[in-house]
């Protein structure tokens, strides 16, 4: 079985509802349906994202033992990426104005690009990103070890899809609500207001503008 990656950030998501128990058949027919498509043999530019298990990098079996984590579901979703290398693309381009003796047009670039497009990309392997996330049922929470925005917003647009739920990012006011405090004190949460912590230098400047406005007040 392979292992989480011990290293790295974390984004924190919420979702209110109900999901299928991981344990249930319709819960891996709901991976299934977005299961994640090859574009190895694909002859233009394209991304595919979809699930897959940490068994099985195909997305070809969703077996419910391959995806225990103990209190989590252990999800993987898999994002291959097709594209035309850029080195390969100003080789021929130099070549090409080389030949001609001055620069291509615009035209003649994209005529030139679609043209290697057609006969590199059906050899052109895709790059390959694994991404993993835990979830958390009971706690209708989801951990996803990675940081980056695109890969954010590619699992949101996925899991949405899967199971009709939309992922809402943890910040300090949903954290808060969720730790477990009595009415009281949640009270007093929703009518907290954010305040932004300036660093030295702002601090300073804010200090001098509040100052000279006071001298302004004086003098009015």
């Amino acid at each position: 079985m392979p292992s989480i990656r011990r290293s790295g950030g974390a984004v924190l998501f919420f979702y209110e509802g109900k999901l299928p128990a991981p344990d249930e058949d319709a819960f891996s027919a709901a991976l299934q349906n977005r299961r994640f498509r090859t574009i190895e043999d694909a002859a233009s530019e394209e991304i595919s994202a979809g699930w897959i298990t940490p068994v099985d990098p195909t997305g070809d079996s969703f077996a419910q033992e391959d995806m225990d984590a103990g209190a989590a579901v252990w999800l993987r979703v898999r994002i291959d990426k097709k594209q035309l290398p850029r080195k390969w693309l100003q080789i021929h381009r130099d070549v090409a104005e080389k030949a001609k003796g001055k620069k291509l047009s615009a035209k003649e670039r994209r005529e030139l690009k679609d043209d290697l497009s057609d006969k590199l990309l059906p050899r052109v392997l895709p790059t390959i990103n694994m991404v993993d996330a835990l979830l958390y049922p009971e706690r209708k929470t989801v951990v996803l070890l990675n940081t980056s925005k695109s890969v954010g917003e590619t699992f949101q647009k996925l899991f949405f899809e899967s199971f009709q739920l939309p992922l809402e990012m943890a910040d300090p006011l949903r954290l808060g609500f969720r730790s477990g405090l009595d009415p009281e004190a949640q009270h007093s949460l929703q009518r907290a207001e954010p305040i932004r912590w300036f660093r030295e230098g702002e601090a300073r400047t804010r200090r001098a503008v509040e100052s000279n406005d006071d001298e302004m007040e004086t003098e009015a």
